[in-house]
């Protein structure tokens, strides 16, 4: 990535894209996870007011009735939707399919999924309940599984929906380029992890990429959007366990979680956005990556297209490795 082009995504000027540019969202119904604090939190917000009916996914039920009272208590609109709490633990796969059963239980469609939620550092050697490296448990193999999951519904809901509206969106990263090997991702890394925890976070969010790439060429048949987007450096709890030097390095380039929830409400709702973008990768605040390094492209091709095929085997792991937790 060039000086330029990071330079750009640290400090990419003001929003474009905000909850003045999307109409009422009645009759849609929205997933959001990591949806009680930070951008998520801000994201629910915009579309509680728009009138959906919104699932704030989030381990705390105490959190998640905080918030949503929180939410409802601040917002003047006189239409408001409906925000629901769903009890969902990425660092316990077990805890993914319990969810996606309380959510059919209410609903027959899911217009948006936001795999939000995620973790920026955590103890070397920190593992999930399955004993995963928590970072790429929590960022991707955790949302991989929630989405399979929620698989039926996002298609249902594509069946009747505008075209182009119905989209998963996954949650990359500054650290995708900066902190990944040549190649993206050295799949070895998965069962030995390496002790560099920003390297294991960038390939967390890397893999996230490869998810979006992946599934794309699933469900873009089906008229669903996949696609990853960067929502920024944003100033929240996630990087709270990190070293207090290198949170306050981070903090200089750090902005309003509102303006991080701004890059997810394009890549969710931008008009412009359609299922020939599947695969793509958004930057702060609502626009596509000028000039994504080479070789991470490469890792989103077949062979047979000419590339080195990660992504795939990326997904094959992910699918492999959860498999029974379906």
């Amino acid at each position: 990535m060039s000086f330029r082009t990071a330079l750009a995504q640290l400090f990419p000027g003001k929003p474009t894209f905000t909850e003045n540019d999307i109409p009422p969202q009645l009759g849609k119904v929205f997933m959001i996870t990591g949806g009680n604090a930070g951008l998520g939190y801000e994201l629910v917000k915009i579309l509680y007011a728009k009138g959906a009916t919104v699932y704030m996914a989030c381990r705390s039920q105490s959190k998640a009735e905080a918030a949503i009272k929180s939410i409802q208590g601040t917002t003047t609109t006189k239409t408001p939707g409906t925000v629901k709490r769903l009890i969902l633990d990425l660092t316990d796969l077990t805890s993914v399919k319990p969810a996606v059963e309380s959510f059919a239980a209410q609903e027959s469609k899911l217009d948006v999924l936001w795999n939000n939620a995620g973790i920026g550092s955590a103890p070397v050697g920190t593992k999930t309940k399955q004993g995963y490296e928590v970072l790429m448990g929590t960022n991707a193999l955790g949302p991989y599984l929630l989405t399979k999951l929620l698989l039926p519904y996002i298609q249902n809901a594509a069946k009747i929906a505008q075209p182009n509206s119905v989209r998963i969106v996954w949650a990359g990263s500054p650290t995708i380029e900066t902190n990944t090997p040549k190649g993206g991702l050295d799949l070895e890394e998965l069962s030995s992890p390496s002790k560099d925890q920003i390297h294991n976070y960038g390939i967390s969010k890397l893999g996230n990429w490869f998810l979006a790439s992946e599934i794309s060429k699933q469900v873009s048949k089906d008229g669903i959007v996949s696609i990853a987007q960067n929502p920024g450096n944003l100033k929240t709890g996630i990087w709270d366990s990190a070293p207090r030097w290198a949170q306050i390095v981070m903090w200089i380039t750090m902005h309003p979680p509102i303006y991080g929830a701004y890059s997810s409400l394009w890549a969710g709702l931008s008009d412009g956005i359609t299922v020939t973008d599947g695969g793509k990768y958004g930057v702060p605040w609502g626009k596509w990556h000028p000039a994504p390094r080479e070789d991470i492209l490469a890792a989103l091709k077949t062979e047979g297209e000419g590339g080195t095929g990660v992504a795939a085997k990326f997904l094959r792991w992910c699918e492999e490795e959860t498999k029974k937790y379906t």
